[in-house]
């Protein structure tokens, strides 16, 4: 038997071995096609979303002062940013979109007053308060197209033009994107 070989040497050389390697060969071919696949599939979305505009304009939101208060027209509201997405028109911030608003109101005064903020003629005050020298307040409510944010001040045995304020200020921010807006 000088011819044949040991079985250990032929093992290796067997068909059905060679057929094994090349299935794994493959197998491991085809998952790193998809590993490549997926990874040009996340750039292409990647490049493609930065190029698509925002679903919703900018969030409405204004931020306004009030330093001094006039003889029958109570404090005036300025905004110091004139790119703010909400405008101020008639000593009223003007709502644009229908939701619900984040509505802060923060000064002190040199006299005692009693002030209202109103969001509609006719309608109760979003909040009153009586007899103060400082207000920091903040509330939510639900607003719509048209409504105007204002508030009222009555003071207590002074005139107007005696009233100083420091640190005034009314902020209104849009919290609930997406609803009815009319630019």
């Amino acid at each position: 038997m000088e011819g044949v070989q040991p079985l250990d040497e032929n093992v290796g050389n067997a068909p059905g071995r060679r057929f094994q390697s090349n299935k794994l060969l493959l197998v491991a071919a085809v998952i790193q096609g998809l590993g490549l696949l997926l990874c040009f599939t996340y750039i292409c979305l990647h490049f493609y979303a930065s190029q698509v505009p925002p679903q919703y304009p900018p969030i409405q939101s204004i931020k306004v002062q009030f330093t001094k208060c006039g003889n029958g027209t109570g404090c005036i509201i300025t905004s110091p940013n004139k790119d703010e997405t909400m405008k101020v028109q008639d000593n009223s911030i003007i709502i644009n979109c229908d939701g619900f608003y984040l509505i802060s109101l923060k000064g002190y005064f040199s006299e005692e007053l009693s002030l209202s903020l109103y969001y509609r003629k006719g309608r109760k005050p979003l909040f009153s308060l009586s007899k103060v020298k400082s207000v920091d307040s903040i509330g939510v409510a639900h607003l719509a197209f048209k409504d105007k944010v204002y508030f009222n001040v009555t003071t207590h045995n002074t005139s107007y033009k005696d009233i100083q304020v420091n640190g005034g200020e009314l902020i209104v921010i849009l919290q609930t994107p997406g609803g009815f807006c009319a630019y």
